[in-house]
């Protein structure tokens, strides 16, 4: 679906990109009643619809994603829903946020004190070091949840943005797409949400005025690597039974100059299976000081990616150790990824007015350490509604209002990533783990 250049439709936001933070943003948009004035506690983990006074949104959403299909991308992760679960709970039609549960990496609990905790063991001895209590708290898959959030929405798959054009009309932005055949097409749009990730083209154009622009936007390697294996044992159990008992979501494992998890996946129900035969797909991840240009034969994927990492982490204690070297080194039951984590120090960027910003990893990436960007991401979304909203029923101005939200957005999200920069950092080196903010102040907001 394209957008016109009629005034006289409701606003039409242009979103880039289809990722958690896009697709959240356009069922929010597209959808929710939004709580007015609604005050929200991180002990608060549950839909307030009934509680609160609302106001239909209804804005036009046009979704747009460079990827061919929602799957296309195989490597998948989970992610830690806590302190914004409240947020991203309001910001969802009930008919979407009743699927929730199909997104969780383990369902089939009892979230109780101790499954709403996230523990962190000494890797070489086995022995707990600390644990976070993050209440109410759930893990999910990225690939679980967008099947979620994807319902009901036309997502134009298979376009790249190419340019955003807002002189030619200073009511509306041109929005320049290329599409797989390389044919181009142009939508017109009244705002521009860029959602298009850790290396935003969004990102890239709103600096390109800057002197020095290109390099401004751009992601910056961390010097910090993560290794994923997404594993089927294709055994008794045993080896799931090692994860479940050390925590039956994910535990924290810190060895050896490496911080790493191991946890649930996925979980595989079926009315005919008792609770006691559920089939659980475990991960395990491993991150270290590296970089790809210092290693840039270092395997990325597959077997050989699957055998370094056994093979680089060695001395575990046994329990840990064993899940290691049991992990099939095969693309049927292990799927395996190498990278080098990325991070941008959010910086001022010209918005065009108040007509093009950015939210998520668009807005400010950061390391997995302590699982606040997502959190983050979900709180720009539920600023940025609340913008359009202020800007469209209250007459509030274009420009005052965007510059606020922007202010707000890179404020948390530079300090944030600066913050899991740091607790990277602390946590390579066992004699430094007490400094940690995981460890002083759990995984509450980190700003």
């Amino acid at each position: 679906m394209a957008a016109s250049k009629d005034r006289n439709s409701s606003p039409t936001v242009a979103i880039i990109g289809a990722g958690l933070t896009g697709l959240l943003a356009a069922q929010a948009l597209k959808n929710v009643s939004i709580p007015i004035n609604a005050s929200f506690s991180p002990n608060m983990f549950f839909p307030l619809f009934q509680l609160l006074t609302i106001v239909k949104n209804g804005f036009q959403v046009l979704i747009y994603d460079s990827e061919v299909h929602l799957n296309s991308r195989l490597r998948d992760w989970t992610i830690l829903l806590h302190w914004a679960l409240p947020i991203f709970s309001s910001l969802l039609p009930p008919s979407i946020f009743a699927n929730f549960d199909s997104a969780i990496s383990n369902p089939h609990l009892e979230f109780d004190d101790w499954a709403e905790t996230l523990p962190m063991y000494n890797g070489e001895t086995g022995d707990l070091i600390f644990k976070s209590a993050v209440p109410g708290s759930r893990r999910i898959t990225r690939r679980g949840l967008r099947e979620v959030l994807s319902e009901g929405l036309d997502i134009q798959w298979g376009r790249k943005v190419t340019s955003l054009d807002t002189e030619s009309d200073s009511e509306k932005v041109k929005v320049t797409l290329e599409q797989e055949d390389g044919v181009e097409e142009e939508v017109w749009a009244d705002y521009v949400l860029g959602t298009d990730g850790a290396g935003s083209k969004v990102r890239e154009i709103l600096f390109s005025n800057q002197e020095n622009g290109e390099e401004k936007a751009k992601v910056k390697r961390s010097g910090f690597m993560i290794g994923t294996c997404i594993v089927d044992y294709q055994d008794d159990g045993e080896m799931v039974q090692k994860v479940l008992k050390k925590h039956p979501v994910t535990s924290l494992v810190m060895s050896r100059g490496a911080v790493g998890g191991f946890g649930v996946q996925y979980t595989t129900s079926s009315p005919s299976y008792p609770s006691s035969d559920l089939k659980h797909t475990i991960f395990w991840t491993k991150i270290w000081k590296g970089s790809l240009s210092s290693t840039p034969n270092l395997p990325r994927k597959g077997p050989a990616a699957v055998r370094y990492l056994k093979q680089s982490w060695q001395g575990l204690s046994p329990d840990f150790q064993v899940l290691l070297d049991s992990t099939p080194e095969d693309e049927t039951h292990t799927k395996a990824f190498i990278d080098e984590m990325g991070t941008w120090i959010a910086q001022p960027f010209d918005n065009r007015n108040g007509r093009v910003t950015l939210a998520g990893d668009a807005g400010h990436p950061m390391l997995i350490l302590r699982g606040q960007g997502f959190q983050h991401a979900v709180t720009d979304v539920h600023n940025y509604v609340q913008a359009l909203l202020a800007i469209r029923d209250s007459g509030a101005d274009r420009k005052e209002v965007f510059e606020n939200y922007d202010r707000d957005m890179i404020e948390r999200g530079s300090k944030a990533a600066l913050q899991a920069l740091e607790e990277a950092e602390l946590a390579m080196d066992a004699t430094s783990v007490e400094k940690m903010l995981m460890v002083r102040k759990g995984h509450g907001r980190s700003v």
